[in-house]
């Protein structure tokens, strides 16, 4: 869980080489397609991509973290994804749920959902 907790640490404070450190250079991020302009970004470079796309039409974002647990290699997290259109300055304060998986120490996966039921199912917590 600490690599979750450093990596959701540098998104918060704009650290693009902080966060992209938490991911193994496979990673995947797989998104609910709400934001992002793809549904799977790949490698470290996808990633980058991904992140420039949110801060190219978002300022002052930032996710609150409340809840986190470990399940085996993955991990489900519980957040709240807040910040500010650039051209239209309306505010967004959104629900959010990820399901990671971690090997060595590195995040290998993301899965984002917008839904807290479809969440617990994929990290094995649901029934």
């Amino acid at each position: 869980m600490e690599v979750m907790r450093r990596g959701i640490d540098a998104w918060n404070r704009g650290d693009r080489d902080g966060w992209l450190a938490a991911f193994s250079p496979e990673a995947e991020w797989h998104t609910t397609g709400r934001f992002a302009d793809q549904g799977v970004y790949r490698g470290r470079e996808g990633l980058a991509a991904y992140w420039e796309e949110f801060r190219e039409d978002m300022e002052e974002l930032s996710s609150s973290v409340s809840e986190i647990r470990a399940i085996g290699d993955k991990v489900y997290i519980a957040a709240t994804a807040t910040g500010r259109g650039k051209r239209s300055k309306a505010a967004f304060d959104v629900p959010v749920w990820f399901v990671t998986t971690v090997r060595d120490g590195m995040v290998v996966r993301v899965e984002t959902y917008d839904d807290h039921q479809q969440a617990l199912a994929a990290a094995g917590l649901a029934g």
